[in-house]
C-alpha cells in the first residue's frame, strides 16, 4: 500500500467532507439570508468556531485513522497502531483544533470588527473547515503511521 497516495486521498476526502459539513452547519445556524452577522451577541459568529473546530478535528482524525488501519490490515501490515493509540492521537488533534478555534474566536472578538457580511462569514467558515480538515487528517495520519 502506497502511503503517500493514501494520505493524499484521505486529505482530499477530509477537505471535501468538511467543506460540505461547514456549509451545511453554517446555513443551519446562520440561515441563507444575505445579511450582516454580529461577531459577538446575538449571532455569535466568533464563538461558532469552537464547535466547528472540535467537530472537524474529531472526525478528521478519527475516521481516516480507522480507515487507513483497516486498509493496512487487509494488506497484511503488522505493527499497526492500537485503538488506544488512535484515540490518544485523536484527543491530541481535537486539542489542536480547539486551540485554532479559540485563536480565531479571540481574533474576531478583539479585532476591530463588530459585524461581518454573510458572504464573507460563509467564506471564512468554508476556508477554516476545509483547511482544518486537511491539516488534522495530515497530522494524525503521518503521526500514527510513521511517515512524518
Amino acid at each position: 500500500m502506497d502511503f503517500a497516495a493514501v494520505l493524499k486521498r484521505e486529505r482530499l476526502v477530509s477537505t471535501g467532507i468538511n467543506l460540505v459539513l461547514s456549509a451545511a452547519f453554517f446555513l443551519a445556524v446562520f440561515g441563507a439570508t444575505n445579511r450582516t452577522l454580529t461577531i459577538a451577541d446575538p449571532d455569535g459568529f466568533a464563538l461558532d468556531f469552537l464547535p466547528q473546530g472540535g467537530a472537524i478535528s474529531l472526525m478528521a482524525a478519527l475516521v481516516p485513522a480507522l480507515l487507513v488501519r483497516k486498509g493496512l490490515r487487509k494488506c497484511g501490515t503488522v505493527g499497526l497502531p492500537s485503538t488506544g493509540s488512535i484515540l490518544a492521537q485523536v484527543a491530541r488533534m481535537v486539542g489542536l483544533g480547539l486551540v485554532s478555534a479559540v485563536l480565531l474566536a479571540a481574533l474576531c472578538l478583539i479585532g476591530p470588527w463588530a459585524t461581518i457580511g454573510w458572504a464573507q462569514a460563509f467564506a471564512v467558515k468554508l476556508v477554516y473547515g476545509g483547511a482544518l480538515g486537511f491539516a488534522i487528517t495530515h497530522r494524525a495520519l503521518t503521526r500514527l503511521y510513521g511517515q512524518g
